[in-house]
């Protein structure tokens, strides 16, 4: 695609990124929506904070957020969250 394009799809489009030849970055943005009521009822996350999950084992940190859905659902400024906790 030309600078400066544009190309939105069907989050359930079979879809890949080809190799970028340029010299600069590409940049991409994913928005996904999630129902409110999809949600957990109590944000442990936030509840602990990241100190008081540093010190959970680390299966609990993940079932408390501190995990993704491969590839990047859970994301938290396009970092994995268990980078907050190192």
């Amino acid at each position: 695609m030309s600078a400066g394009s544009v190309l939105v799809y069907y989050g359930t489009l079979v879809h890949a990124g080809g190799e970028n030849g340029s010299r600069g970055n590409r940049l991409g943005i994913s928005i996904q929506y999630c129902s409110a009521w999809a949600r957990q009822q109590e944000n442990f996350m936030m509840a602990l904070g990241v100190e008081g999950a540093r010190d959970l084992p680390p299966r609990l940190q993940e079932l408390i957020g501190y995990s993704i859905h491969p590839p990047f659902m859970g994301m938290i400024d396009g970092r994995h969250p268990k980078k907050l906790l190192t």
